[in-house]
């Protein structure tokens, strides 16, 4: 029998089958966008919205960062007055920010509002109100569309106390300080990490026991002449950690003996700081027992604050204990270096002001290369990078 000509489409798809397959792809590419909207910050002020209220602190972590940085620009941050008030969100107890600083005369409130508008908006947030109030001041408040996380006054100040007093340590000749914490080493070693060892600034690491690859980090941070420190993990409100945290519901001696089984996996950590902890940082019987810990082996305590109600500090300088915090995350809620590289420059200016300034950072591809872009204006700025031990005091 002769054969049939096969056409040159015989092998072609049903075009019912390439509509199908087309939808699936598209699907799945809208799933994986709409995923990564939910993780951003304008989709956790979405999700706030839609009732899940876990979110609330997520949101106001974001909009706190960003609402600084631009209080920090206006040149508002030397006399801000910040208090809390606690509110229940759902069934869900939190509190709310509320916030006071003061105006020049010569400012203009018009820009005021509409720095923090924008910062309000970069952080995905809404401003719910905005009045100017009499006399020339300004009242906001900001958070998501049915929350409010910041209740803003800005007063404008008297011609008194326009100018107020300040101790610069550019007016005493002194150079800022500024010194870098990167958390969570131990969880991987490669080409990146390596990068942050190799940086030749001093640079502070933060290290979570019992990792893979903890011990062998903080040795590699020792040789190459960086400072490790213990990431203590700790109990929080809403994140779980890996690694087995100290708990409110531990007993004094169940978080002593965790703590040092912790030391002796990081053998060579200067200090600790907390991993997480939004909690545990609450509680002064925990941190008491946490820095009964430290203070034999004569360690320092950093308090990364993460939460705003945190007591770590202020407990460690009590006992005696040499402590610091944290002024900015350096790199939340972004990828994107330009924003890392405006938050360095907010450490800059505070270094400026009050004479140091202490960021923390993650291993991260834009983290990195925003540090190497800015090191040089740090340095023609009079800006020292030190040690995370040379500001605990």
């Amino acid at each position: 029998m002769p054969k049939k000509n096969r056409s040159s489409k015989s092998g072609a798809l049903p075009v019912r089958v390439q509509l199908i397959i087309g939808a699936l792809v598209f699907a799945a590419i809208a799933g994986v966008l709409f995923v990564r909207f939910l993780q951003s910050p304008r989709g956790n002020v979405f999700l706030l919205d839609l009732g899940f209220d876990d979110r609330y602190e997520t949101v106001q972590r974001t909009l706190d960062t960003e609402l600084k940085t631009a209080l920090h620009d206006l040149g508002l941050h030397k006399n801000l007055q910040e208090k809390s008030s606690p509110i229940t969100i759902g069934g869900r107890k939190a509190h709310r920010w509320d916030w006071s600083t003061k105006l020049a005369r010569s400012q203009s409130v018009i820009r005021v509002n509409l720095a923090l508008t924008e910062a309000v908006h970069r952080a995905g947030g809404a401003v719910r109100s905005s009045k100017e109030e009499p006399g020339g001041g300004l009242t906001l408040d900001v958070g998501s569309r049915k929350h409010t996380t910041h209740h803003i006054r800005i007063l404008r100040a008297q011609v008194a106390a326009e100018e107020p007093r300040r101790e610069e340590a550019g007016a005493t000749g002194r150079p800022g300080k500024i010194a870098l914490v990167i958390d969570d080493f131990g969880y991987r070693t490669d080409d990146l990490v390596e990068k942050f060892m190799e940086m030749d600034i001093p640079l502070t690491v933060s290290v979570i026991p019992t990792l893979r690859h903890s011990k062998d980090l903080v040795r590699q941070a020792t040789e190459k002449g960086k400072q490790a420190i213990l990431h203590l993990p700790m109990e929080a409100e809403s994140f779980t950690s890996e690694v087995a945290p100290v708990l409110t519901s531990m007993s004094d001696a169940e978080i002593a003996s965790l703590v040092e089984r912790y030391l002796e996996e990081t053998p060579g950590v200067t200090g600790v700081n907390n991993h997480l902890g939004s909690i545990a940082t609450q509680d002064a019987r925990v941190m008491k027992a946490v820095l009964g810990v430290l203070a034999p082996h004569e360690l320092f305590f950093f308090d990364s604050l993460t939460s705003n109600k945190s007591i770590a500090y202020n407990t460690a300088r009590r006992l005696g204990v040499p402590a610091a915090r944290n002024d900015l995350f350096i790199d939340t809620e972004t990828e994107d270096q330009r924003i890392v590289e405006a938050r360095l420059n907010r450490l800059v200016d505070l270094a400026k002001t009050r004479g140091y300034a202490i960021g923390i950072g993650h291993p991260r591809p834009w983290t990195y290369d925003a540090i190497q872009a800015w090191r040089e204006k740090a340095r023609d700025s009079d800006i020292e990078l030190v040690f995370l031990s040379q500001l605990a005091e």
